[in-house]
């Protein structure tokens, strides 16, 4: 109740009477007792506050509100009066008003400082970050070991902007209290947002350790490594947290998620039929076994789960999208639109985009298509990882090998005295959709061939031996290189005597002198399409965001990208000597028997009749790794080869970069 000094008779007796009311549960009689001596002339400020306060614990806001502004406007200075309506303010959810009506003045009236700590609390709340690190500071000033104070000071000096401050209040909380997990998750959040990612990780991982019922810990690292690209760590992350709280559905539907961005589609699939089990209509959990089935090629399966969702009470929208799925591999492509008009404007995630730039482009709507495409685009440009950053350093990491390779610069290498114990792998590269994945399809159906489907066995080997660390390489780190990537590879497939290993990674056409270094009698095998055909189809398909294929997310810069590259790749070529063989897509699609033919004589390889099946292979295979899952498990179609004309108004502005190559590759516009 209010505070006051002098009460009337009248008043100090119907507040007795009404209190003991109260204590008995009798509110509403306790609300008359205080409203009869109000109007029989009772003390305004008591007795409102009273009323007020009494309405408020039965849930009667408004009411409460009315009766506690009287009492304030009576008696303004009362730190109860005003703390009291301040509350009932806030739970209307009206922070501004809350905030007015617990002045600076009389919120430092208080000795214990809580309602100081209110008021910093309703500033907050409405954006006013300056009143609340203010209030904050002049609270931790006098009660330096109040933790939680500081650990608010952090968030507010985070709104405002100030993150190294933010930084700096949550250290301070957490040293005062290491054994709350919210104020160490804000810590590790802070450090995340001021670029100390390092510390960031290392408070989380210790966090997990800490308090090992606790995800949240685990969530933060995932949503970080996620952010930053690191995608395998990520998974461990959020397995872990998944694994702490199996029946958290977000969290295994992160899993699944996170599985299959990583293209492990079947324990993706074992994630999502999980989350189906518990919750049959969710939404996420029935598209995501739709998008499962699309890169896997299980078209029966896809066309079945139409159904099955519909019977497990799926909601239209999600319905539509897989609909739309099922039709464009049917090639319905008039009804797959149709399905994907009825899916809302809030599922415009790049995929959808995507599939409704295929589903135009099939029913032969070229300008919507590329529409669709290009919106695509403009959604992964958002993607936290700063993808278009990543393309640009990509590109000059390439333009200054580009620069740096030159016939002095050869004449400066080491000779490598060391011995390779294993064949030399050969290396299928070419820029991307340039039918690298039909051609490594195909070889897979040699029985002397192992393939590898771009697996990071020439990065892995260049953390050991980088491009800077070539010319003067000792033996020892040349073989320690070499023994790093024969471990990965062998991570990933037998390597069995007698077979050859075809390592396929399309832009590892930007890393031949590291194969040069590495394995000296390399074969390379290059891939060649028109390059409108090639630049388009990047522009048009939704990749994994990585550095280099961050670069399609705009003609100009994927244009850009081709012109660097295979720049880069003749001078290579040129100055080290690899045994090169070209393949030509439109070859292929014409005759790939003639094309296979002379490609396993380069590669040493007995005809087999078994690479001309390459649908088979394709659907026996599995996983496919790359965006031609669907292309490769169908027959080849001369529809693929001239795919650019249809679009050659919107190629216009970067034809002046690719005409060259067109030229010298001998196609035409």
């Amino acid at each position: 109740m209010t505070a006051v000094s002098v009460l009337d008779d009248q008043t100090a007796a119907a507040i007795r009477e009404a209190i003991t009311a109260a204590r008995s549960g009798r509110i509403p009689e306790a609300v008359s007792i205080a409203e009869r001596a109000l109007a029989n002339g009772g003390d305004v400020a008591a007795l409102n506050a009273m009323i007020g306060t009494l309405h408020c614990q039965t849930g009667n806001l408004d009411a409460g509100i009315r009766h506690l502004q009287a009492a304030r406007q009576a008696r303004p200075s009362d730190p109860v009066v005003s703390s009291n309506l301040a509350t009932a303010l806030a739970q209307k959810g009206d922070f501004a008003g809350a905030l007015d009506a617990l002045s600076e003045d009389v919120a430092r009236t208080d000795p214990t400082m809580q309602l100081l700590r209110v008021r910093a609390f309703l500033a907050q709340q409405v954006g006013d970050y300056s009143a609340a690190i203010r209030t904050y500071e002049s609270i931790v000033a006098v009660a330096p070991e109040d933790w939680e104070s500081w650990n608010n000071l952090g968030n507010a000096r985070r709104l405002a902007g100030d993150i190294e401050g933010s930084v700096a209040a949550l250290e301070r909380a957490s040293d005062l209290n290491s054994a709350a997990p919210p104020i160490r998750l804000n810590y590790a959040t802070a450090l995340a947002a001021v670029g100390r990612v390092d510390d960031a990780e290392a408070q989380l991982r210790r966090m997990a350790e800490d308090f090992p019922q606790d995800t949240k810990s685990l969530r933060e690292l995932h949503a970080m490594l996620k952010e930053l690209g690191r995608e395998e760590p990520a998974l461990e992350a959020i397995e872990a947290a998944s694994k702490r709280d199996p029946a958290d559905i977000e969290l295994l539907l992160a899993l699944a998620s996170q599985r299959l961005n990583l293209l492990h589609t079947e324990a993706a699939e074992e994630a999502y039929r999980k989350a189906v089990e518990r919750e049959p209509g969710n939404s996420l959990a029935n598209l995501g076994l739709a998008v499962v089935f699309e890169l896997t090629n299980r078209t029966g399966d896809l066309s079945n789960l139409v159904n099955e969702a519909q019977k497990r009470g799926v909601g239209e929208d999600v319905l539509n999208f897989i609909r739309a799925f099922d039709y464009r591999r049917q090639k319905k492509f008039d009804e797959g639109l149709a399905a994907l008009e009825k899916v809302p404007d809030e599922l415009e995630t790049a995929r959808r985009c995507h599939l409704l730039g295929q589903l135009e482009e099939g029913a032969g709507h070229y300008d919507e298509a590329f529409a669709a495409y290009t919106r695509m685009n403009e959604i992964q440009r958002g993607d936290p990882t700063r993808p278009e950053e990543r393309a640009a350093a990509y590109r000059t990491v390439v333009g200054n090998q580009r620069e740096t390779i030159s016939a002095k610069w050869l004449k400066g290498w080491r000779e490598d005295a060391s011995k390779c114990d294993r064949p030399s792998p050969a290396f299928l590269v070419g820029f991307p959709r340039s039918g690298t994945t039909l051609l490594d399809t195909m070889l897979m159906g040699h029985p002397n061939v192992e393939v590898l489907e771009e697996e990071p066995t020439l990065l892995k080997a260049s953390k050991i031996l980088p491009f800077d660390a070539l010319a003067d390489a000792s033996d020892q780190r040349i073989e320690e290189a070499r023994n790093e990537y024969f471990k990965v590879a062998g991570e990933r497939t037998p390597l069995a005597p007698g077979k050859l290993l075809i390592d396929k990674n399309p832009l590892s056409m930007n890393a031949l002198p590291t194969i040069r270094r590495l394995f000296p009698e390399a074969r390379i095998i290059l891939a060649l399409r028109h390059p409108c055909d090639v630049v388009f189809s990047c522009y048009a398909t939704n990749f994994k965001l990585n550095d280099g294929m961050s670069n399609f997310l705009g003609l100009d810069t994927a244009a850009e990208l081709y012109d660097l590259s295979f720049s880069y790749f003749e001078k290579a070529q040129g100055l080290l000597g690899l045994s090169v063989h070209k393949v030509v897509y439109e070859n292929v699609v014409g005759d790939r028997e003639i094309e296979l033919r002379s490609l396993l004589d380069f590669l040493g390889l007995e005809w087999s009749d078994d690479v001309l099946d390459h649908e088979s292979t394709a659907l026996s295979r599995g996983r496919i790794k790359t965006a031609s899952y669907a292309q490769v498990a169908q027959p080849i179609y001369s529809q693929a080869a001239g795919r650019w004309t249809n679009f050659r108004e919107h190629l216009e502005p970067v034809l002046p970069v690719l005409e060259p190559w067109l030229a010298k590759f001998g196609y035409s516009l």
